[in-house]
């Protein structure tokens, strides 16, 4: 696998990173870390719960702070956070530290994805204060650049079954294919 220590999926919200990163850690034999899940537990409640309390500001840097501690860790597959790309230290980070893979979905399919999830409610605190289809139309124009930049590997995941896609990156390590 040409010398990779750590892999990291990124994306917006929805994209299937939580859902791609357990396959692909299970066919490396690495273990696999969500980042929103360690840092819920650390902060002591829901991503949403913080950020009322706290703001984003306050929760972006708890992102960074782990993003680092885990660039320092092997045989890891990191699901990111759909922000961890707001901060260029993090961009930095992604591209020398981990081959990262951005799993990349349509603006309809995300909004679908998300207006379907129970979870966006109480996992997904609002980015923009407006409508989840403007939103992420907002939001990931933004994002979008920079999810161009950090990626070595990028994966269309709009109609893509989840055990293809993470065939399709073990195929691209095996390969050099990025």
């Amino acid at each position: 696998m040409l010398g990779i220590r750590r892999m990291a999926l990124i994306g917006y919200r929805a994209s299937g990173k939580s859902t791609l990163g357990p396959l692909i850690a299970r066919a490396l034999g690495w273990a696999f870390v969500d980042m929103d899940e360690v840092l819920s537990a650390s902060l002591g409640g829901s991503i949403a719960a913080h950020v009322e309390r706290s703001g984003w500001e306050s929760f972006r840097e708890q992102e960074a702070r782990l993003l680092q501690e885990l660039s320092r860790q092997d045989r890891i597959v990191v699901a990111t956070g759909g922000g961890v790309v707001e901060r260029e230290e993090n961009r930095r980070c992604l591209r020398k530290d981990f081959f990262t893979v951005w799993i990349r979905c349509s603006p309809e399919t995300l909004a679908r994805r998300l207006t379907e999830d129970p979870k966006t409610v109480t996992m997904r605190p609002s980015l923009t204060g407006v409508d989840v289809v403007s939103e992420t139309l907002e939001v990931l124009g933004r994002r979008t650049p920079w999810y161009e930049a950090s990626a070595h590997l990028v994966l269309d995941a709009d109609e893509a079954v989840p055990e293809e896609l993470a065939k399709a990156v073990t195929r691209a390590l095996d390969l050099g294919g990025f």
